[in-house]
């Protein structure tokens, strides 16, 4: 094996540090979410989702190049912890309410969300709770 050269030794750990942490491949069940912001990514576009624990929430999605964050109205967990329904508040039609669900894929390691259409969207982690408002 090759010895790594002393500057690129020198610089591993902070490399470490900067990459942003992934989930390593695996969802965590829906009830690890709660009181927890998960960041995803999708082609549609970037979303943190927060479940609180009282059954609301909120979610943060980019739309028209603005990052809007949107209540949860409510959520509901499936007993086997790998499917989520919710309701939650439409980002371009105030007072629409669109309901969707939400399917942990465990062999593209990745969520289902089902709302008008069916995406795939790449867990990222948890950030903080405070994040949840935040696209970014």
């Amino acid at each position: 094996m090759a010895a790594l050269p002393r500057r690129a030794a020198l610089c591993l750990p902070a490399l470490l540090i900067a990459v942003p942490v992934r989930a390593g491949g695996r969802v965590p069940p829906f009830p690890e979410w709660i009181g927890r912001t998960a960041r995803l990514r999708s082609e549609a576009g970037d979303a943190r989702l927060l479940l609180a624990a009282d059954g609301s929430g909120l979610i943060a999605v980019r739309a028209f190049f603005a990052c809007r964050p949107l209540p949860v109205l409510s959520w509901q967990i499936a007993a086997s912890g790998q499917e989520l329904a919710y309701r939650r508040a439409s980002a371009l039609v105030p007072g629409r309410v669109i309901a969707g669900t939400a399917r942990i894929d465990p062999e593209a390691a990745a969520l289902r969300w089902i709302e008008v259409r069916e995406e795939m969207a790449e867990f990222e982690g948890f950030a903080a709770a405070e994040t949840a408002g935040r696209c970014g």
